[in-house]
């Protein structure tokens, strides 16, 4: 059968060479038959036959072959021309891609790859593109964007995640820019020295953070008019705090960065013995944006070969 113009076989202009409507089709329906192919194309050399194409090429828009679905993707073209599938990411507004996840593609299940991104600041607006690779080779970006908005403080390390309350708890930080005046005899103001490029935020928090209640939501694992049950997650985040690994400290208000946490953490009761917070400093040690610090802080297992380079 031939679909010219939006006719189907069969109208008065099915087969007229040149097609008879102009609009977009964005609708095929085939019913009352049996069907060996359905196979739509933007190229106009395509020749009619009894024997269909021979492969998907990059004219091919959809080619269902009804083995038993109705499946009309190029997933097994996609396989042969495919070794990798990469997951890059970038702000709006910003040209520099950054590499999030590399995944080999061995089989059609590998297509599927789902990555949580916690190096997105709240009301950021993030594009993402899936990239198919053949050995070195990048294929045509497919891609999506989304503001992610959060109302909490979170303290994030691999796929753990603990939060507190914005109303409970706190962050404040300092700008460390390590320099020094030198008042000379002969001069009445003093003269201003940096040697070094060090800048760096340093901060102290404060709060009653508990563990996420499940991987899908940014529910905490605690029941709000139960304020009480906060407690018996202090010695456990204690602990997390503690381990010596680098986190990922996101505000709601936008804030987000690379952090160690420095000695020495407390736990202090407020007004009741029961409403007690863990303060805690900490001090940035890479920028989120650079997939070197992610790398050699253990935030990515991106390898070098994958980076995006400017």
């Amino acid at each position: 059968m031939f679909i010219c113009g939006s006719n189907f076989v069969g109208g008065g202009l099915a087969c007229t060479p040149t097609p008879a409507g102009m609009e977009n089709i964005n609708y095929v329906e085939i019913k009352n038959g049996i069907y060996d192919d359905l196979y739509i194309t933007k190229s106009t050399e395509i020749e009619p036959g009894i024997n269909g194409p021979a492969e998907w090429d990059f004219d091919t828009v959809l080619w269902a072959k009804f083995n038993g679905n109705t499946i009309a993707g190029n997933i097994d073209w996609s396989l042969e021309t495919t070794s990798h599938i990469v997951l890059k990411s970038r702000s709006e507004g910003s040209f520099q891609w950054k590499t999030i996840a590399v995944k080999e593609v061995v089989s059609t299940d590998d297509f599927v790859i789902n990555y949580p991104d916690y190096f997105t600041a709240s009301g950021e607006t993030v594009e993402y593109a899936i990239v198919p690779v053949l050995y070195g080779a990048e294929g045509t970006y497919a891609r999506t964007r989304t503001t992610c908005r959060f109302d909490k403080t979170f303290l994030i390390e691999g796929d753990t995640v603990w939060g507190t309350e914005l109303t409970d708890g706190f962050c404040d930080t300092t700008r460390n820019i390590p320099s020094s005046t030198v008042e000379l005899l002969n001069r009445k103001y003093p003269v201003f020295v940096r040697n070094t490029l060090a800048n760096y935020d340093t901060g102290s928090c404060r709060g009653s953070f508990v563990p996420f209640a499940d991987e899908e939501g940014c529910e905490l694992a605690y029941d709000a008019r139960c304020d009480y049950q906060r407690t018996k997650y202090q010695r456990e985040f204690m602990d997390f705090i503690c381990d010596g690994i680098p986190k990922i400290l996101k505000l709601p208000d936008g804030r987000l960065w690379l952090v160690q946490i420095t000695p020495n953490p407390a736990d202090a009761a407020n007004e009741q013995y029961n409403d007690r917070d863990v303060s805690w400093s900490w001090v940035e040690v890479g920028d989120v944006n650079s997939e070197e610090d992610l790398y050699y802080l253990g935030f990515s297992a991106v390898e070098p070969e994958w980076w995006s380079h400017g």
